[in-house]
């Protein structure tokens, strides 16, 4: 469905249309596959299914920017429950430095805050151009001098959205990408998150979560995957066991990270993983006191320190790992 939002001026004087393309639309298929064609596969691969499938309920908006009748600038964004990815941002280099994507922006995020949306995260560059268009609509950066931003319409967004409340596990689904995303923005909690995303503190994870979806969906890189979600629809808990075939036998590497509100319920979503038959190690920082209760709790000891193993914000930290057997 395309939806017409409004008219802006271009800095040539032309009028721009604006509107937004909600997926799927058969009838837009095509012209937003050719116009985005140039995205790399992982990304291509969303576009490509989003525009002519339902993805359960993950919500991908195309704003774009009409001059007669023709697509010149697009932001897309992908959202579920007001949280939400802003991504995709391109203008046609003919059409560049005319004021198309400012003006499209404005309109996309006042429907943004009219549909009750409540937090946006993107990447880019950090202090270069672009950063400084999306600073001047609201968004900051997650962790200083980063590109990594993220939009609140109100300033207690992870206060209220992280607050405490009854839990229960689910699988990864579409409609999870913009959650866990805000799940692994927060700069509480463990510094090393996942070992198998290469996840060091606040995390975008635009394309993480398409490469962690499509292993799911078409390889067998994964022994499970499981969500830990508030009964409000916050995902604050995931956790992932996963092949290391770099050993023979091989082993198995559980992730698991949880918001530090929700560390009582974290050996909820340790015990709904199903574990392989085969000795499962997790990587672990030497700072997460949390993270180790919960897997003594669970039967895992430590077998082994590594000093020094990584640094994160000119800060050295240990690595221990935990192991249990099969």
């Amino acid at each position: 469905m395309y939806k017409i939002l409004g008219n802006t001026v271009l800095k040539t004087g032309q009028q721009m249309e604006v509107g937004v393309i909600s997926a799927p639309d058969a009838s837009h298929a095509d012209e937003i596959m050719k116009f985005l064609g140039h995205k790399p596969g992982i990304f291509k691969w969303h576009i490509d299914r989003c525009v002519t499938e339902s993805m359960d309920a993950l919500e991908t908006r195309f704003y774009v920017g009409k001059v007669e009748g023709t697509i010149i600038t697009n932001i897309m964004t992908v959202e579920h429950e007001g949280i939400g990815i802003l991504g995709h941002v391109f203008t046609l280099p003919d059409e560049r430095r005319k004021g198309a994507c400012k003006g499209a922006m404005a309109f996309q995020m006042e429907d943004f805050r009219q549909r009750k949306g409540r937090a946006l995260y993107l990447g880019t560059g950090y202090n270069g151009h672009p950063y400084h268009v999306y600073k001047g609509f609201g968004f900051e950066s997650v962790i200083p001098e980063s590109g990594f931003m993220k939009y609140y319409v109100n300033s207690d967004f992870e206060e209220t959205y992280f607050s405490p409340s009854p839990v229960k596990t689910k699988s990864v689904e579409w409609c999870d990408w913009s959650k866990i995303t805000a799940l692994l923005s927060i700069t509480g909690g463990d510094i090393l998150r996942s070992l198998k995303w290469r996840s060091y503190g606040p995390t975008n994870f635009e394309g993480g979560f398409l490469g962690f979806k499509q292993d799911l969906e078409e390889k067998d890189d994964y022994h499970d995957a499981k969500l830990l979600i508030t009964s409000d629809g916050a995902i604050v808990g995931l956790g992932t066991i996963s092949r290391d075939t770099r050993w023979r036998p091989e082993t198995a590497v559980l992730d698991i990270f949880f918001h530090p509100n929700f560390a009582g319920d974290a050996a909820i979503l340790l015990s709904s993983l199903a574990f392989p038959d085969s000795k499962v190690q997790c990587y672990v920082d030497h700072t997460s006191e949390k993270k180790v209760s919960v897997l003594e709790d669970a039967g895992f000891t430590c077998e082994g320190q590594l000093r020094n193993q990584f640094t994160y914000a000119d800060r050295n930290y240990d690595v221990l790992i935990y192991a249990r057997e099969a």
